[in-house]
């Protein structure tokens, strides 16, 4: 049934259609099914195939987390951050994610490639994989700067054999600046090691231009700057875990 569903939803062999595709989800999941579950939640939470409902994605997903699916541990880990669905609680945040990244399995970074940068990809701590960008569907321009431009996007994580909703951002003339480019990853990943729920870095790809690009979780308010305001909504002591 979880097949069926997300042959609907990415309209393989069928027309696309949101809410057979959810129907048939939620019938795996009714049967126990955590991939199921986990994509209940997702439907729960984007509104698609049913109404939006915040809470009843976050009880879908800490169904499927509980039950050992990895996806779902990150997207409870992401409604804990951003207080959707559930109370704000930055510790339990913190806990999910890293939960995640300890079951998490990363690629072998290609030989090729600049030296300073695979070893920033081979950081056991960093837990980054080397992403084909064929693998990114649904593709979607959200802002462009002078520096860079970000997309969102899913790409399908063979290696744990799951769908991750992330940001692509991309850095421009990154081919040509690649020193640039190793200490923008570097001061990322460095942040996102000490605070999972605040930032984190899921990997590294490159586009057919041959412009690096930072994958990592998408921000709730859209952009990593809108969303340093929720920063100033924490109370004291979830701003001091952050620091």
């Amino acid at each position: 049934m979880q097949n069926v569903s997300l042959c609907y939803y990415y309209g393989t062999g069928v027309e696309i259609n949101y809410q057979k595709s959810f129907e048939y989800c939620k019938r795996a999941a009714d049967l126990g099914n955590v991939h199921g579950m986990n994509t209940v939640g997702n439907c729960y939470y984007y509104g698609e195939g049913v109404d939006q409902d915040y809470n009843q994605s976050f009880e879908y997903y800490k169904k499927s987390a509980n039950m050992g699916n990895m996806g779902a541990m990150y997207n409870v880990a992401g409604c804990y951050r951003n207080g959707i669905g559930t109370k704000r609680d930055i510790q339990s945040a913190n806990y999910w994610f890293k939960k995640f990244r300890s079951l998490l399995k990363t690629n072998k970074s290609p030989d090729h490639i600049n030296p300073e940068l695979k070893k920033i990809l081979d950081d056991h701590r960093f837990k980054l994989s080397w992403i084909d960008y064929n693998e990114c569907k649904i593709i979607r321009e959200k802002g462009k700067g002078g520096f860079a431009t970000v997309y969102s996007a899913r790409w399908y994580d063979r290696i744990n054999d799951t769908w991750r909703y992330c940001a692509l951002k991309v850095i421009h003339n990154s081919n040509e600046n690649e020193q640039e480019f190793i200490q923008e990853l570097k001061n990322y990943c460095e942040i996102g090691y000490e605070n999972p729920s605040f930032l984190d870095c899921q990997g590294v790809s490159r586009n057919d231009d041959g412009d690096y690009i930072i994958v990592m979780q998408i921000a709730a308010k859209g952009s990593l700057r809108q969303n340093l305001v929720k920063v100033t909504q924490l109370e004291w002591k979830d701003k001091l875990i952050i620091m």
